[in-house]
């Protein structure tokens, strides 16, 4: 059955070849995100999250597994119809905000007022309107990262990926950018990674944690520190990634 309304990762393995030895980043990664729904990916520094999400993202080709996205297979596809924002924003730094924007916009195929609106919306999620005629190399690094998340929306994505999405940005920006990643996802699928747990368990329905490039847990918060015996989601994250005795129900 072709799922049109989800990810789904199955078995995505991830080896790289560094010298003359093999690093695996991700190995046999089983993941659904769902449409309606934002789906986080928790793990510490090296885990294989931020791979994973490019793999997801159609960035990467995996080592071994399958990834359908919306019912597509082919990378090109995935491409086409995914938003990624990652933790480091590159724009071209001689465009403009309105120039990034509208390029990224018609690299995805938008034309006439379908392109403007897509610009526009874009720019006033990501509160861009007072620097539209800024050059990318004189923003800061808070809009820099509204400014890929800008790129990641201005062409209406089916999925969003959120790599570390808030890093760089005040705790203003930061609580107005929650607000609008959770009205996407009123009618788009949303995947986020991130370090902060109030983040997660305010924005996430589901999440995985993983830690060595597999998942260790998968479920709610709820249920996740139901299995854990713990109460907060941080206790949950730390018994899972440092010697949690069991997995949760994969």
């Amino acid at each position: 059955m072709v799922h049109t309304d989800s990810v789904i990762a199955s078995n995505i393995s991830k080896i790289y070849k560094s010298g003359r030895s093999l690093l695996t980043a991700c190995a046999g990664i089983n993941f659904t995100a769902e449409y309606t729904k934002i789906t986080g990916l928790l793990g510490p520094n090296g885990a294989g999250k931020s791979t994973f999400l490019k793999i997801a993202s159609g960035l990467q080709y995996p080592t071994a597994g399958t990834l359908c996205s919306c019912g597509f297979t082919d990378l090109s596809d995935i491409r086409r119809i995914t938003g990624y924002v990652g933790d480091t924003a590159k724009p071209d730094p001689l465009l403009t905000v309105h120039e990034v924007l509208y390029e990224t916009a018609m690299l995805h195929g938008l034309t006439g007022i379908a392109l403007q609106d897509g610009v526009q919306n874009a720019e006033r999620i990501s509160a861009l309107e007072t620097v539209a005629k800024q050059k990318a190399s004189t923003l800061s690094k808070g809009f820099l990262q509204r400014l890929s998340l800008a790129k990641a929306l201005c062409f209406s994505p089916n999925v969003l990926i959120l790599d570390e999405f808030s890093g760089g940005l005040d705790p203003s920006q930061t609580a107005r950018l929650r607000k609008e990643v959770r009205s996407l996802a009123a009618h788009s699928i949303v995947i986020v990674s991130t370090h902060n747990m109030a983040e997660a368990q305010s924005l996430c329905d589901d999440i995985y944690i993983v830690n060595a490039g597999t998942v260790c847990a998968h479920g709610s918060t709820e249920r996740l520190m139901k299995e854990s015996g713990t109460h907060s989601l941080e206790e949950a994250f730390l018994y899972y990634t440092e010697g949690g005795s069991h997995e949760a129900d994969l």
